[in-house]
């Protein structure tokens, strides 16, 4: 608040009239006493409860003649609050003042006022007030130390602890325990008197077991903020911990007798006396005599023990150790002679790299696992002895979990005390030979742990090296590998081929991204240790670019080859990430594994406009890849405009002539955007006969479910039939865990009619029904109203005359209805499908119709479509399924309806009649691969039979007894305790039947 300087009339001077005249001439001057004060506000700001500020008030005379002071008061009486008349008589001259001193003495938090009421007998300005304000604030209590650690105590012991309080007002101060625990704590006073400084002992006594904790908080007025204090403090049963725990002694025969023993360590605050030692039953015997040793806090006392076998037994005890605390107490540790203890156990216990040369590096796996039955052993690290220089480790992993190493260097390394729990669980650990000198090479490595009796398990590494090289090598694309544009928010994965054309073996290691432009490059494979490239042979590998925001990345990819004039070899990796209009579903094309003596069907892929204006494609081209293995089969020989949603198929071929994998950028360009549009091809040709898939195990318990439902005129009587499933389907959802996501949208492509309802006339082309947003669009399981608003969704109308189902279902899985809240192409408002699908769930499309599909583009085009939906090796989780016609058992628009029927068999779906009464059995279908993790997995070729079959997870053969071969539904299918983890790779390698032979040459 600012001062007031204008001054107030408080009081009139007097005023003397002497020769009045009521007429002109006879006038005379008059003389007053006039008071003014030289502040109307008084803001004392912020003060501390029971601190003292002072401020003053002056009365001034600004007349001709004296007055006095009278008075000066406090209106409100607040006691925060004190007035005085300054001293002096009172009386003020002529250009004098008088001072009348206010005091702020806050004893609250938070604003306060006070009026001032000043008295004089001034002829003007005798009454006068002046508001007072000010802010009392919390008090600066002192309080040393801040925390009160009382550490661990046993249960009904106690500590106390003081701490210092420091009153720095005149206002008494008081004390009060509160928060979670606050019985156990105990202060020795309640109040501090003013001014004072005090020492409060403060009392920790608990009576239940446990970490607990509290606050000692002191307050200078009640409500005021507190100064506080933590308390803290952990109560045990005993003082004793024992490592390990329980005992463990090895099995032995009857008579025999073993030797074990524990740590005893003091937990508690204070020392503690062993008084003796006492077992449970006399075939245990402790060998330490540690009775009168004080066990000071944190300390350890190692107490060994013996087991003599009886052949009554028992093979389980009890050791009691008895001791002085604040009383006689006792802690207590089983003894478990029944064997099972925590046993470490590795395999293999040798490795032999056989021979590499110089400069190379390959790798093998050893498992470290827990051989006993009760108990987690801890996995401490590892050491190595001998040529350790031409070995090393990576660090050790569980499943795709990486845990770094926590000290040391190469050959000694600490771990974390990684727990190991008996059974299946296990780390492993990557050894690597990478000579660097000719010669025999010969090194032990030690894996070491917790395990009482074997601590250490040893494998011995061998390996040889060769003089060789220097490598010439050949590495595609050239000059760069360019993802060209990648619109934000999306993925794509290209690869690099390196072939040894030279005479001499390459060998190649540490292949990786050096440089990933900010996490936008990576190798989905992780990066590779290495291997020998011999002559005339190569190998490829998969690099991703997915770009966290728009904008310009450059990266580099990087290994080391055995030249030493030359030996980085680096590609540059480039891409551009830029909305663009074209949009291409499926977004890649993917052949996928294929024989070399089976021809192959060429892929298809649907280029459209997603933007609201017209767009011109000029040109087509595929650039720079690994081979040259891939052919477009559809030209643009001139530039083609497509209209908002127009769009046309791309075909690509592939001559499968050379083996490995192959990757080639398909880029389109159109006029309007400066960088090419990619669609990523990709290809593996394998040896004649044999068969590879690949798979990666998706998420359980997640299921986004597309119903597409025809609205033709004959729809009606099935339309109610799958309404009347869905309560009862969506309560098996829930009765098996499975979070279900549904959207519905119809078979109409191109509006019909306003009697179909929802906003679009019947061409919903893909959108969520309602289109207009009548009633929510997308609908989860979650929603306690979820089967009303599916039953009315379900509800599309009947007033079409063309089913294009297998189209409408594209259009709402693809960008830009998938991906945007407003499809930019359409007038309505917010009829974009964004939300609706999930990246980790399955995906099934139900469809619904009378007739077959009209769409136009072939089938194999909608099967590649959701083959690729969810991204590579996920083929399995996207399916169709159909309630169709399938036979004459009642009258239907149409009789068959083989492009519905083909789409679900070719991704792994079902097919059911639209005549059944119920279609709860074809919907309990789509639950049943959701409600678990995914056991069945499809392959992509018919095989010969199951001789030559290995199924692989994560690298492992899986043994033939824990998976079957279903050669109806064409699948592998694992077995109970055998289905992959989220995330493993699956690998099925077979010898497959060619669906065709391969052409003439």
């Amino acid at each position: 608040m600012r001062m007031g300087l204008r001054g107030r009339v408080l009081a009139l001077a007097l005023l003397a009239t002497t020769g009045v005249a009521c007429h002109e001439g006879d006038e005379t001057r008059a003389v007053q006493a006039t008071a003014v004060l030289d502040v109307d506000v008084l803001d004392f700001g912020e003060v501390p409860v029971g601190e003292w500020r002072e401020k003053e008030v002056r009365i001034r005379n600004v007349g001709y003649v004296p007055f006095f002071a009278l008075e000066a008061l406090g209106l409100a009486g607040n006691p925060a609050y004190e007035v005085e008349l300054g001293e002096g008589g009172g009386r003020v001259m002529p250009g004098d003042s008088h001072l009348v001193r206010v005091r702020f003495h806050p004893l609250e938090e938070g604003a306060t006022e006070e009026t001032v009421h000043v008295s004089t007998d001034a002829n003007q300005g005798a009454e006068a007030q002046v508001r007072v304000m000010g802010l009392g604030t919390p008090t600066p209590i002192g309080v040393d130390p801040p925390v009160l650690d009382y550490e661990t105590l046993e249960v009904e012991s106690e500590r106390t602890l003081e701490v210092t309080v420091t009153n720095p007002v005149d206002l008494p101060l008081t004390l009060v325990v509160q928060g979670d625990n606050p019985d156990p704590f105990t202060p020795d006073t309640i109040t501090i008197p003013p001014f004072a400084s005090q020492r409060v002992s403060t009392k920790y006594l608990p009576r239940t077991l446990g970490r607990m904790g509290a606050r000692l908080e002191v307050r200078s007025c009640e409500g005021c903020t507190p100064s506080v204090v933590d308390l803290k403090g952990n109560s045990v049963a005993n003082a004793f911990a024992f490592d390990p725990a329980p005992v463990p002694f090895d099995q032995i025969p009857v008579h025999e007798r073993t030797q074990s023993y524990t740590r005893a360590r003091n937990i508690t605050w204070r020392p503690v006396t062993i008084s003796r030692l006492a077992t449970s039953d006399y075939a245990f015997q402790p060998l330490s005599k540690p009775e009168g040793t004080t066990v000071q806090p944190g300390e350890t006392v190692e107490v060994k023990m013996e087991f003599a076998a009886r052949f009554s037994g028992p093979n389980v005890g009890d050791l009691t150790v008895h001791y002085d605390s604040d009383k006689a107490r006792q802690s207590q540790v089983i003894l478990d002679a029944r064997g099972g203890r925590p046993t470490l156990a590795v395999t293999p216990v040798s490795l032999d790299f056989g021979e590499l040369p110089v400069g190379g590096k390959v790798e093998q796996v050893i498992r470290i696992s827990n051989a006993g039955s009760n108990g987690n052993l801890r996995f401490t690290g590892v050491r190595a002895t001998g040529a350790s220089a031409q070995f090393s480790v990576d660090v050790p992993t569980r499943g795709t979990q990486r845990y770094a190493w926590s000290g040391g260097t190469w050959p000694t390394l600490e771990a974390d005390g990684l727990t190991i729990a008996p059974g299946n669980d296990a780390l492993e650990l990557k050894v690597y030979f990478e000579p660097k000198a000719e010669g025999s090479w010969r090194a032990t490595l030690y894996v070491r742990s917790d395990d009482m009796f074997n601590p250490e398990r040893q494998i011995v590494l061998t390996g040889r090296a060769r003089a060789s090289g220097p490598c010439v090598y050949e590495l595609l694309p050239q000059p760069a590998l360019d993802f060209g544009n990648v619109v934000p928010g999306r993925g794509a994965v290209l690869g690099f081929y390196f072939r040894n054309p030279g005479r001499a073996e390459c060998a190649v290691k540490d292949i990786h991204i050096s440089n990933d432009a900010g996490g936008a490059f990576f190798m989905p494979g992780g990066r590779l240790t290495g291997g020998v490239v011999v002559y005339d042979t190569a190998f490829s590998a998969m690099v991703a670019f997915r770009p966290p925001a728009a904008g310009t990345y450059t990266g580099e990819l990087r290994m080391t080859v055995n030249n030493p004039a030359a030996p980085t070899v680096t590609l540059p990796l480039r891409g551009v990430s830029r909305a663009s209009c074209l949009v291409a579903t499926p977004s890649y094309v993917d052949f996928g594994p294929i024989r070399y003596d089976c021809a192959t069907a060429p892929r298809k892929t649907y280029v459209s406009n997603r933007c609201s204006a017209p767009i011109t494609v000029s040109g087509a081209e595929i650039g720079n890849g690994t081979s040259r293995q891939f052919s477009l089969l559809t030209s643009i020989s001139q530039p083609r405009v497509l209209a908002p949603g127009e769009g046309f198929e791309l075909e690509v071929g592939y001559a499968r002539n050379v083996h490995g994998q192959h990757y080639s950028p398909l880029y389109l360009r159109t006029n309007s955007e400066p960088d090419p549009f990619l669609i990523p091809l990709l290809a593996e040709t394998n040896h004649e006969g044999i068969q590879v898939d690949r798979y990666t195990q998706g998420t359980d318990s997640q299921l986004d479910v597309l119903f597409v439902v025809s609205n033709t005129t004959t729809m009606a009587p099935y339309q109610d039939r799958l309404q009347a499933a869905i309560p009862s389907w969506l309560q098996q959802a829930r009765d098996r865990g499975v979070d279900v996501r549904v959207g519905v949208t119809s078979t109409g492509l191109v509006a019909r009619g306003a009697q179909c309802g929802g906003g679009a006339n019947g061409g919903e082309a893909g959108r969520l029904f309602p289109v207009d947003g009548s009633r929510p669009r997308v609908v989860s399981s979650t929603n306690p109203n979820a089967a009303h608003l599916i039953q009315d969704n379900l509800e599309v109308g009947l007033c079409h005359n063309l089913v294009q189902g297998l189209e409408t279902m594209r259009a709402a899985l693809s960008a830009p209805l998938s991906e945007q809240t407003d499809d930019p192409r359409t007038p309505q408002a917010n009829d974009g499908n964004a939300g609706f699908t999930r990246a980790a769930a399955r995906m099934a499309v139900v469809v619904l119709a009378d007739e077959d599909d009209n769409s136009g583009f072939s089938p194999d085009s909608y099967i590649q479509f959701l083959r690729t939906l969810k991204g590579t090796g996920m083929s399995h989780r996207s399916q169709l399924y159909a309630l169709v016609p399938t036979d004459n058992s009642c009258t239907t628009a149409g009789n068959e309806a083989d492009r519905f029927t083909g789409v679900a068999s070719g991704t792994g779906g079902a097919v059911d009649s639209i005549c059944r009464a119920s279609y709860l059995p074809l919907l309990e279908s789509v639950l049943q691969r959701a409600g678990a993790l995914q056991a069945d997995f499809p392959l992509t070729a018919a095989p010969t039979g199951t001789a030559e079959m290995t199924v692989r997870v994560q690298g492992q053969v899986v043994p033939a007894d824990r998976w079957t071969y279903d050669a109806d539904r064409n699948a592998i299918i694992f077995g109970t305790g055998a289905v992959p983890s989220p995330g493993q790779a699956v690998e099925v390698r077979y010898r497959s039947v060619c669906r065709a032979p391969p052409p003439a040459p």
